[in-house]
């Protein structure tokens, strides 16, 4: 590809810009050559300056990642708490920002089994006239209580059914795959402890398990997996996915339980 147009036209708006507006005669060779190291110079710093923005969004959300998989150890759901107060400190300027961290707070006391607590963190926000995607969290949340805390699967399926249809995420997307997960978790979990789940069901789980870096929906898929296990008779994958839950949320009551 050629770079003479684009130096000469690079050329002509810095002397446009620097010459009090007139307009430059033909440059010399050695203008161009100088413009065109200028230029140079200019996209390395462009991209040098995206590679270290991608990289330190990559390594904060690593380490936010790790800490909340430290958080599922603690006894009670206050590290989980801070952990998401930490991440999303600063989510309260965005746009829907406070429904995000009302959403995180939920969902740390659905997996300590704090219905009560999960329901008044979620009123703190109004979510009507929200736009679909960040209502879906609420739904997919209150499913989760009534699931997890309250053994109510059958009134929990149709609300997470509700949530995933009112995602819109498009495939190509960067991390589209990690913002249906949950959600898609939460309707194979409702299926499993409704007696309705299918081979598709038990693969949904399977894959996310192994493919999640979230721990919430390691986490969540790891128990729907056990259940799933348990009733097929199924007792040496279903101890497996026991032990992993001991293992790395002790402390989260829902998480050691099969449903009658």
């Amino acid at each position: 590809m050629k770079l003479w147009p684009f130096l000469l036209i690079a050329y002509a708006v810095f002397y446009f810009l620097f010459s009090g507006g007139k307009m430059p005669g033909p440059p010399s060779s050695e203008t161009v050559r100088r413009t065109g190291s200028e230029v140079g110079s200019i996209l390395l710093f462009v991209v040098l300056l995206t590679v270290g923005l991608m990289a330190f969004v990559f390594w904060k959300g690593r380490t936010a990642r790790r800490k909340s998989t430290v958080a599922f150890l603690h006894p009670d759901p206050s590290a989980l708490l801070a952990v998401y107060e930490q991440v999303l400190a600063s989510s309260n300027r965005l746009p829907d920002g406070a429904c995000y961290l009302a959403n995180s707070r939920a969902m740390a006391h659905v997996f300590y089994g704090d219905a009560a607590s999960a329901r008044r963190e979620l009123s703190r926000v109004d979510w009507a006239g929200r736009p679909p995607i960040i209502r879906a969290m609420e739904r997919a949340s209150e499913a989760s209580i009534l699931m997890l805390c309250e053994d109510a699967p059958a009134q929990g399926l149709p609300l997470a059914r509700e949530a995933l249809s009112m995602i819109d995420l498009p495939s190509p997307v960067v991390g589209s795959a990690q913002g249906r997960a949950y959600f898609e978790v939460c309707v194979s979990i409702g299926e499993v402890l409704t007696g309705t789940a299918t081979p598709a069901s038990l693969q949904v789980l399977e894959q996310h398990h192994e493919k999640t870096p979230l721990a919430m929906v390691r986490l969540l898929s790891a128990w729907g997996l056990r259940v799933a296990y348990t009733r097929a008779g199924d007792t040496a994958r279903a101890e497996a996915m026991r032990e992993l839950l001991q293992r790395e949320a002790p402390h989260c009551a829902p998480l050691h339980r099969i449903p009658g």
